[in-house]
């Protein structure tokens, strides 16, 4: 019987190698989703950011067409523009120039960082 003998020579891996290194993947591939995950809400916030930013410049443009002095003082009633929210206060700058008015653009919404706040201002 001794020529029908086989040996075993370890060619495979043990189940325990197999189990170890999935684990080991599955660490790397839940870090790799959490980080793509972190970039695209990063990428979301500035996208809101930059879209705010316009709606505001926007803002300040329509203000600059009006007549300066027949501004109403106080915050003016927002109007939606998307999901964002678009309103202005408008004060006198000083009592030295009493026909010049600080204008603040303001640009509220609700992105994936939570509620969020954009303000530009400027004296006509």
């Amino acid at each position: 019987m001794k020529g029908t003998e086989r040996k075993y020579r370890g060619g495979g891996f043990t189940l325990v190698e197999v189990v170890i290194t999935a684990f080991i993947l599955a660490i790397l591939l839940i870090g790799i989703g959490f980080f793509f995950t972190n970039i695209l809400k990063q990428s979301d916030i500035v996208d809101d950011r930059t879209q705010a930013m316009e709606i505001a410049r926007q803002g300040l443009e329509e203000i600059m067409s009006l007549d300066v002095a027949s501004m109403p003082l106080g915050l003016t009633t927002p109007d939606s523009v998307g999901r964002f929210e678009r309103l202005f206060d408008i004060s006198m700058y000083d009592v030295l120039y009493p026909n010049a008015r600080h204008v603040q653009c303001i640009v509220n919404w609700t992105g994936a960082s939570g509620a969020e706040t954009f303000t530009f201002s400027t004296i006509f």
